[in-house]
């Protein structure tokens, strides 16, 4: 297996993160770092009641590209946390950023 990179994410993590993101109606897809690399790929979808009848529109290759610049740059600084990718009505809503912090010299080394 390749290591990956610092910073990076894998095409093919990439891709199929948004590959998902575009079959969620309302959800989220969560990049987590450790030592700034990316350990694994998280997807939740949930179906209100009331939304169920409703389609998920196809996304545009622009809006493809646009998310995938834009995961990329936010994911690139993140040494240890998650990027939280919301999906609501079919569409990226928002991006949260959590970012921890490794404490060393203290009582139980670690987060």
């Amino acid at each position: 297996m390749k290591k990956i990179k610092s910073g990076a994410i894998p095409d093919e993590a990439l891709n199929f993160a948004l590959d998902e993101m575009q079959k969620i109606l309302s959800g989220e897809v969560i990049f987590v770092a450790q030592d700034g690399r990316l350990m694994q790929v998280e997807v939740t979808q949930r179906r209100r009641v009331a939304d169920w009848s409703e389609k998920i529109s196809a996304w545009t290759e622009d809006m493809r590209i646009n998310l995938r610049e834009k995961i990329t740059r936010e994911f690139s600084t993140l040494l240890y946390g998650r990027l939280v990718i919301k999906i609501q009505k079919g569409r990226v809503s928002q991006m949260e950023r959590t970012v921890q912090s490794r404490f060393t010299g203290l009582d139980g080394e670690g987060i």
